[in-house]
């Protein structure tokens, strides 16, 4: 049986995240990922789930500005308008899950994580072992949480700070980030196949790194590198994280099968 992995579906994939004036959900993306992890299971390999919410939660969480902690009690109703957004979301996947075949269930952060200043400090994760060695696959995604810090008193759990969590809960040395690009590139546009631990901060500064070439990472990337920087631990113990696209069919199956296509691997 192939090594277990953590699969983050980023938002990028689910949604346009482009588009800042109208909620585009990539149905059909839904659909063949869910196809390609029933392929996966049928092959061998254990999952767990974690996804974004793209521009479904972005949008309200960025409008009435919960990323800042709960300060006014308007916000009360605002936080379960973007909830109820983001469930019509976390419920497309599970019924693209269910259609097939794939027995996932799904846990919420907002019931089983606690923050201090948007860090995970608290994983009440013992559900989620027993779901998984039952046989299930469990399924996360990004949430408002709770949060020790009294000037927030909520906080936003970032579904890539959660695929690590996952990954330290169940053992798993593999991470994947599902992206809407076919991993990091350089400056000369093309994928930069291996990175080490070590050079992920020359990689953020968009210096030279083991190619020999100079690195360009905008945007979500730049996040997404500065959160798997945060986990030295993850890779000491022997982990790595790929990050590969999404958008491509088939992409996913190939890499963790045989280990082909294009991707980046962040090593220790």
């Amino acid at each position: 049986m192939s090594e277990p992995v953590v699969v983050k579906i980023g938002g990028s994939v689910l949604t346009d995240k482009k588009r800042t004036d109208k909620i585009i959900v990539r149905d059909d993306v839904i659909e063949y990922v869910a196809e390609e992890v029933r392929s996966l299971l049928d092959a061998g390999v254990r999952l767990a789930l974690v996804h974004g919410v793209g521009v479904v939660g972005h949008l309200p969480v960025k409008k009435y500005e919960l990323y800042k902690g709960i300060r006014r009690k308007e916000q009360l109703i605002h936080l379960t308008y973007a909830q109820n957004r983001v469930n019509e979301l976390r419920q497309k996947i599970l019924n693209a899950l269910e259609r097939h075949g794939v027995p996932a269930v799904k846990f919420y952060p907002s019931s089983i994580v606690v923050q201090d200043t948007g860090r995970i400090v608290k994983f009440f994760g013992d559900g989620i072992k027993r779901f998984y060695e039952v046989g299930f696959v469990p399924v996360l995604s990004g949430d408002m949480t709770a949060d020790l810090n009294d000037q927030l008193k909520l906080s936003v759990c970032s579904g890539d700070q959660l695929a690590f969590a996952l990954a330290d809960l169940l053992g798993f040395k593999r991470v994947v980030f599902g992206v809407d690009v076919d991993g990091v590139y350089d400056r000369r546009g093309d994928v930069v196949e291996k990175i080490r631990f070590a050079e992920i901060e020359k990689v953020v500064k968009g210096e030279e790194v083991g190619t020999g070439a100079a690195v360009d990472v905008t945007g979500g990337m730049k996040g997404k590198l500065l959160e798997i920087a945060r986990h030295e631990d993850f890779f000491r113990r022997g982990g790595e994280v790929w990050i590969l696209s999404l958008i491509k069919k088939g992409t996913l199956y190939r890499a963790l099968i045989d280990g082909s296509g294009t991707f980046t691997r962040i090593v220790w």
